[in-house]
């Protein structure tokens, strides 16, 4: 007997419901198949973080981080892999992802022999945030704990600028002489919340901890420190006292308005990768305009410094003081562009900048200081990663000279200009 027209729309229902049951029924092979698809997705996608073409890695962290949760634990297994690329790509996506369970599989990656595998820890870390923070805590109180790590657990903690990690990394500062300088930089990056209880550590008998903490007060600039400084300008230890100078100078500075103007077009990325071969090409911009830079660096011309910076632009600095007029920026702003179309790179972005040379009798005393308590001691043997291709190219993140508040920009400037 045939079926009238009036009942195939139900009969079409009835079998589409069937369908749908059977696609989610737990216990149906069409669901199973469905599952073993995903898993091997997965593993193709991890696969692809070492691939050789930039685009494809960063489109599989991207379509990682759409999965979620599923990929959280295949990713958390190729942390260990072989292959550096998929460390740090594997890195990245669970950072992105910001699930709590990869938190201590990344901690281990810290001390990764790979600078950019290590870096990719510490960044995902840093995105997944509030989790991280009791953990990374455990660590750095931990008296037996590795000194390398304990260093980079600072820089994840300052970071993250979770409130909790303030007084634990103040307790450090006071008992682990080998992390001073690092926690002299990084305590000065928490902020605000850390005014008070740095002011307090101004009092400490221990003269190198006064220091690194009118170094971090300093960096944060809140006005709350300028008498505080103030008095420490008066302390019996010298290098206190030149780091309450340069402390105030740097609140003082803050009120300056040094941008004069921007160029170009910012980029951002979504991976490493991608910006590391943004800075080969930003290396390369800077090297071809080396020549036509000439007559508009100092003393020819008011620039004293020119290069590219971890901010993903190039900076150039003009005299602090000198006459430089919108046609003349205009012109050093087509030296960059025309060189970075020789490379296929439109819209180059540059930064202009007023900044001053450092003429101030405090600084070799600063920096001889700096240089006496830069290497840790004890960790010679477990710092891998010292003087790394990636350490080069983040000269305001490390420890040393370039701590030195915001003279170290101008202390690097110099040295750029030096080596035209």
């Amino acid at each position: 007997m045939g079926v009238g027209k009036s009942k195939i729309p139900l009969l079409i229902a009835v079998v589409f419901s069937a369908l749908v049951f059977i696609q989610l029924s737990p216990s149906s092979g069409v669901y199973i198949a469905s599952a073993v698809s995903d898993e091997q997705e997965i593993e193709a996608l991890i696969q692809d973080l070492n691939a050789s073409n930039v685009s494809v890695k960063a489109d599989s962290v991207k379509t990682l981080v759409e999965i979620g949760e599923p990929a959280v634990e295949p990713l958390i297994q190729v942390l260990g892999a072989e292959d550096p690329d998929i460390r740090e790509n594997a890195a990245a996506t669970l950072g992105k992802i910001k699930d709590e369970r990869a938190v201590q599989p990344l901690i281990k990656l810290l001390t990764d022999e790979e600078w950019e595998v290590e870096k990719g820890a510490t960044d995902a870390l840093i995105a997944i945030g509030e989790p991280a923070v009791e953990p990374l805590i455990e660590i750095l109180q931990d008296k037996n704990e590795d000194v390398y790590l304990q260093m980079k657990v600072v820089a994840v903690l300052a970071g993250i600028k979770d409130e909790r990690a303030i007084q634990p990394m103040i307790q450090a500062l006071k008992e682990k002489p080998e992390l001073q300088a690092d926690l002299g930089y990084n305590l000065g990056l928490m902020g605000e919340p850390a005014v008070e209880p740095l002011i307090q550590v101004l009092g400490e008998e221990d003269s190198s901890v006064r220091v690194r903490a009118a170094e971090a007060l300093g960096r944060i600039r809140d006005k709350r420190a300028v008498e505080p400084l103030k008095v420490a300008l008066n302390d019996e230890d010298e290098t206190v006292r030149v780091f309450a100078k340069l402390g105030l100078k740097s609140i003082e500075a803050q009120h300056e308005n040094q941008l004069i103007i921007t160029y170009g077009k910012e980029r951002e990325f979504y991976i490493e990768d991608q910006r590391r071969e943004w800075y080969d090409q930003l290396h390369t911009i800077c090297t071809l305009a080396r020549n036509n830079m000439e007559p508009y660096t100092y003393p020819a011309g008011s620039v004293i410094s020119y290069g590219w910076s971890i901010e993903n632009r190039i900076g150039v600095g003009i005299l602090e003081g000198s006459e430089v007029n919108n046609s003349t920026l205009d012109d050093i702003y087509y030296v960059f562009d025309r060189a970075g179309k020789e490379i296929g790179v439109a819209d180059v972005p540059v930064v202009f900048l007023y900044e001053e040379f450092p003429v101030d009798d405090i600084l070799p005393v600063a920096a001889e200081d700096i240089e006496k308590t830069e290497e840790p001691a004890g960790v010679e043997e477990t710092n891998k990663t010292e003087g790394s291709t990636e350490d080069a190219r983040k000269p305001v993140n490390i420890s040393g000279l370039g701590t030195i508040f915001t003279l170290s920009g101008v202390l690097i400037s110099a040295r750029i200009v030096n080596r035209q």
